[in-house]
């Protein structure tokens, strides 16, 4: 039986997870030039890969020395723990296996905070709080390629199960103000759901899904109410490969937040239109005291859709074409001919809830009485 993890990604930003309701721990980053330089960011391919609570990020540089070769003290900046974390998590960068290589050679670095490292940065790329990795690099006329690997540790919420923020902005920090060609690549592991940001500048951002997978329409995300304005963002359905965005002359102005929604966030970022969506009860069933009787108000073809709501988001390839045209219009959907399961596997409704719509369905057959 495959593994099946309830993953969904979202464009958020750190205040949401510094709420006390939630814990932020650290983000990625880019690395950044500690004075002015003259030195631009040619090439860029990010690789980012979810290993659990902690984000895999292998990076590949190559940074473009117009002038005579100089040295230049390069930092990598993550934020404190915040939020529902303990003193001794905050006092410590939660970063692991921090390693820089320039040309064939891992390079030595010093660690601190920011306010303590002598080295003063727009606010916008760092505070004095923030911790800060700093090296020096020795730039060549010329190209130079540097290599760049570390984890860090994600955050979570009462909004959602995890969250991994990574800072794209400070890659303009270089001269030109632009990362001649980018490369980004994410894998959230296989039968993952998550959402991603339509866009990092005013043009959408140019998704594509590497492997086998679906990439859902713009919608917007709003937790907070109409005043919030909410986010604009893209759910992504990932049976196995990875999700990859290219781009030339990329500006950011947003950075990106991966985040892995609470079951009950996630119903919600399903339905394009939840008046009319044929599964918009599905939270009250699950969630609410009155279940009996919202199971009785359901129409024939809802008990039928939720009774096979698991195997759909299993993947299961239904021989009956109403049920694979109703699951088809959402994201998390791709019918596999190949799969097989002997039961289906409690992903969304729970045996009990299953149980009742079961009863339900064989009351109505055997009063002759459909809705």
């Amino acid at each position: 039986m495959r593994k099946f993890t309830l993953l969904c990604l979202v464009l958020a930003t750190c205040c949401f997870c510094n709420a006390n309701d939630g814990s932020f721990y650290a983000s990625g980053n880019t690395l950044i030039p500690l004075k002015e330089t003259t030195i631009q960011m040619k090439k860029e391919i990010l690789s980012l890969e979810r290993r659990g609570n902690w984000m895999q990020v292998d990076i590949y540089f190559e940074f473009f020395n117009p002038g005579p070769e100089k040295e230049l003290t390069v930092g990598f900046v993550t934020p404190p723990a915040e939020g529902d974390v303990t003193d001794e998590e905050a006092g410590h960068p939660q970063v692991k296996d921090f390693m820089v290589m320039a040309g064939d050679r891992l390079l030595p670095y010093k660690m601190a905070k920011m306010e303590e490292s002598g080295f003063k940065v727009a606010e916008k790329m760092a505070n004095g709080f923030d911790f800060v990795y700093y090296f020096t690099i020795r730039f060549a006329k010329g190209i130079t390629v540097i290599r760049h690997s570390y984890l860090y540790r994600g955050g979570g919420s009462v909004e959602a199960m995890a969250d991994f923020d990574y800072r794209l902005t400070t890659g303009t920090s270089w001269a030109g103000g632009a990362i001649g060609d980018f490369e980004l690549n994410i894998d959230m592991g296989e039968d993952s759901y998550y959402a991603v940001p339509s866009a990092f500048t005013k043009t959408p951002a140019g998704w594509t899904m590497v492997g086998v997978g679906r990439i859902g329409k713009i919608q917007q995300y709003n937790p907070y109410g109409e005043e919030d304005g909410g986010h604009s963002l893209r759910m992504v359905m990932q049976r196995r490969g990875k999700l990859q965005l290219r781009s030339k002359d990329f500006r950011p102005v947003k950075d990106l937040s991966i985040v892995v929604f609470q079951l009950h966030n996630e119903m919600n970022l399903w339905m394009e239109n939840k008046e009319k969506d044929e599964l918009a009860t599905l939270r009250d069933i699950i969630w609410e005291e009155h279940t009996d009787s919202l199971i009785r108000s359901l129409t024939d073809f809802q008990l039928r859709l939720f009774r096979n709501l698991n195997y759909a988001r299993a993947g299961y390839a239904f021989k009956d074409e109403s049920l694979t045209k109703a699951f088809l219009k959402y994201t998390w959907y791709i019918p596999d001919p190949a799969f097989k399961p002997e039961q289906a596997p409690e992903i969304y409704i729970p045996k009990e809830i299953m149980k009742k719509i079961v009863e339900e369905e064989g009351r109505r057959k055997e009063s002759g009485v459909s809705s």
